[in-house]
């Protein structure tokens, strides 16, 4: 994050107030990168065995990547990609799939053929194992590395080449697991061609291959959410892959495939209700896809298709329904707009006032999320006043410590003055840990300055509570402080346990202030600290360096279906998915 903004919360990468960009006031200088943080990650690579080290090591150095202005194919990036592809034969399966992956954050296209050859367990792929086969994550983490790739590369021909990978390999699973095609699904919704019709030559073929056109693309993707054939995890990533693809799309394709996409995914939610992972994923399609016109039928129904989830379905897909309804009623429609965000705000008052217990919650954060679009927009509309107030109410009539978070999210995003005072009571109490966590966070993102005292004494509290510390961090950044990274940088130089050093060092990555990389590299380097402190060392200068605005893994985790993701893409019982790596 960049000290001062919000937009990462949401993922928007414009509201970062140049965070990475050279002209950045807090980022680390390049003579810092070049001459400090890279030798430094390097040395670790050299030298160092343990897994969670090298691990972090690897992923904080690919996404340190090149120099500004060099970009993937030079020569810092053929460096990196090298040190990287030394860890493919490691005997730790955790070690061989990060590599995997890194080599995709790191994005060059040298590493386009060996990721390839590892997706396909290709005897090339097995020896740059050393394995007489390739394991079935470390072939996902392939998937996702190649999807990354493609979402950097300026090349068209790259682009089509990765696709008729992830294609070639969806079509030849013979893994025996599910990991293997939803990474390919969701690593070709980072892929969207910019070739969109099909070109004359291959039109008049009897099957189009994906790699042809952005069209083909489409129609390859709803060919596999309507193949019975297939597991419902695998056919749950394809909603979000299809609204992915249709971004950007040119008319009268935007309109024709997201037409048909809808009816498809309208169908399923009615008739598939018993089928949770396929229902998740249809939701969430739907709210991607969805907008507040109030004049256009289609979407009106789906916003009357995701209020009638709510009447029927099991929680979570309630939940979600929720979620993707304040994202639609956030989205500009081109006529009408208010009357689809009246019939939103409607909807997320009466769960937050007279809805079941468990949806509440959900009610509250997704409130918070719609008027915090609309307040991007520039948008003045009286259901922001209005949400504001009923986050507050809400806010001041909870009791329960499982149920605080989301309201004060909501209220944060919101930007709900009139929750301010309950807040700052809320986080002078001895909470649970991620509930006050999460009151600071809602603190940060009301932007109430008022807050800093408080919160600067907390972060000073809480160095054995993570959550709280990690939380509170973020809050202060958010609202300016400059002098965060100062009290963090002192905290982890005199931090002597496990837990505190882990904490502060994952707090400091996030403020990424310049300032903090000089205690962070002592850190990695005291040969008396643990393995452990020192691999959230190496975390924490690969966040507070790296070359893009959001992680590495916003691309893929933004809009997830989370309810139907197998291991290799969320773990948070073993920290070993996609998502999960800092």
């Amino acid at each position: 994050m960049s000290t001062g903004t919000d937009g990462w919360f949401l993922g928007d990468a414009t509201k970062r107030d140049g965070a990475k960009g050279e002209g950045s006031t807090f980022r680390p200088s390049e003579s810092q990168i070049r001459g400090q943080i890279v030798p430094a990650l390097l040395s670790v690579l050299e030298r160092e065995s343990d897994n969670d080290l090298v691990s972090g090591a690897l992923i904080a150095l690919a996404k340190v990547g090149v120099k500004i202005g060099e970009g993937e194919g030079g020569q810092d990036s053929a460096r990196i990609e090298a040190v990287l592809t030394r860890f493919l034969p490691d005997a730790s399966q955790e070690i061989r799939e990060t590599a995997a992956v890194a080599l995709g954050i790191l994005a060059s296209p040298r590493s386009i053929a060996s990721l390839a050859n590892l997706l396909w367990d290709t005897p090339s792929g097995r020896k740059q194992v050393a394995a007489s086969e390739v394991n079935y994550r470390t072939r996902s983490f392939a998937a996702y590395g190649l999807g990354l790739i493609g979402a950097r590369t300026a090349s068209e021909h790259d682009r089509k080449l990765i696709v008729s990978m992830l294609r070639r390999a969806l079509e030849r699973d013979d893994t025996r697991s599910r990991d293997l095609e939803v990474a390919c699904l969701l690593s070709l919704g980072l892929v969207p061609l910019a070739t969109i019709e099909t070109p004359l030559a291959a039109a008049g073929a009897k099957t189009v291959a994906p790699e042809s056109s952005r069209l083909a693309q489409l129609d390859f993707v709803l060919a596999l959410l309507r193949d019975e054939r297939r597991e419902d995890l695998a056919r749950a990533q394809c909603p979000l892959t299809l609204a992915r693809l249709l971004a950007g799309l040119s008319e009268p394709h935007h309109s024709r495939y997201r037409s048909e996409v809808v009816e498809d995914l309208v169908a399923r939610i009615v008739k598939d209700k018993e089928r949770a992972e396929l229902l998740q994923g249809c939701i969430r399609g739907l709210g991607a896809l969805g907008t507040n016109d109030g004049k256009n039928p289609l979407d009106a129904r789906i916003r009357r298709t995701l209020a009638d989830v709510m009447k029927d379905s099991d929680p979570l897909a309630r939940g979600l329904a929720l979620v993707a309804a304040a994202e639609v009623g956030a989205r500009l429609g081109q006529d009408l707009p208010s009357q689809g965000v009246d019939e939103v705000r409607a909807l997320l008052v009466h769960e937050m006032a007279w809805g079941k217990d468990a949806l509440k919650p959900w009610a509250g954060l997704a409130s918070g999320i719609l008027c915090y679009h609309l307040t991007q927009q520039g948008a003045s509309h009286p259901a922001t006043l209005a949400l504001q107030k009923a986050l507050a109410s809400a806010l001041e009539n909870e009791r329960s410590p499982d149920q605080l978070g989301a309201y004060a999210l909501g209220a944060g995003l919101a930007r709900s003055t009139a929750s301010a005072p309950r807040l700052m009571k809320l986080l002078a109490k001895d909470l649970q840990d991620d509930a006050r966590g999460q009151v600071a966070l809602g603190l940060g993102l009301l932007g109430h300055a008022e807050a800093i005292e408080l919160l600067r004494e907390v972060v000073g509290n809480s160095k054995y509570r993570p959550e709280v510390l990690r939380q509170s961090a973020v809050a202060l950044g958010l609202l300016g402080d400059k002098e965060i990274a100062t009290q963090l940088a002192s905290m982890l130089t005199n931090a002597r346990s496990l837990a505190a050093q882990a904490a502060i060092a994952s707090a400091l990555g996030l403020i990424g202030d310049k300032r903090s990389v000089d205690p962070l590299l002592a850190l990695l380097n005291d040969q008396l600290a643990s393995e452990k402190a020192r691999a959230f060392a190496a975390v924490a200068l690969g966040n507070v360096a790296d070359k893009e605005l959001l992680p590495w893994n916003a691309k893929i985790g933004f809009g997830a279906n989370y309810g139907a993701a197998p291991a290799t893409l969320f773990d948070p019982a073993s920290g070993a998915g996609i998502l999960d790596i800092f």
